[in-house]
Parts: C-alpha cells; structure tokens; sequence
C-alpha cells in the first residue's frame, strides 16, 4: 500500500510539473478573468484525484500585465495545454 501511495504522489508531481510555462485564465476577484503564465508550483497538494490536486495546489502565475500572482488551482478558469510542434 506504502509503494501505491508514494508512485501515486510521483505521478501527480509529474503532472503537476508538466502545468508549468502553461497557459491559463485566472479568475481573480479584483480583475476579473485574466491571462497568464503559470511560472511555479508553490504548495504543491496530493489529492484523491488529479484534478483534485490541481485545484488545490497554490500557483505562482505571472500575468499578462506583469503582475505575479499566487493562486489556487482552482482559480483557473481555463488551462490551456501546450501543442508540441512537429
């Protein structure tokens, strides 16, 4: 059971890691819906499920205006996964 959990947590870091230089809109209560750039995974959190996880690890996301920000992944509206040119 210790081995599922610790090649649980792996998988999840590593999707977790492929979010960063990603694309996403942010919703942010001050602004609105914003673009941005996730920059770091700065509390990373390991739930049940990846999605889960994702909307509750803390984001370090620099905006289009400049601004860096750090939010939950649940204040994404949208992420917008990279396209590998060929």
């Amino acid at each position: 059971m210790a081995q599922f959990q610790l090649n649980k947590q792996a998988t999840v870091m590593t999707r977790l890691t492929e979010l960063l230089r990603i694309k996403v809109i942010v919703k942010l209560q001050e602004l609105g819906e914003v673009s941005g750039v996730i920059e770091q995974i700065v509390a990373p959190a390991i739930a049940d499920d990846l999605q889960r996880s994702i909307e509750m690890t803390q984001f370090k996301v620099k905006l289009e205006s400049g601004e860096t920000v750090t939010v939950p992944g649940s204040a994404f509206s949208k992420i917008e996964y990279a396209i590998t040119q060929s």
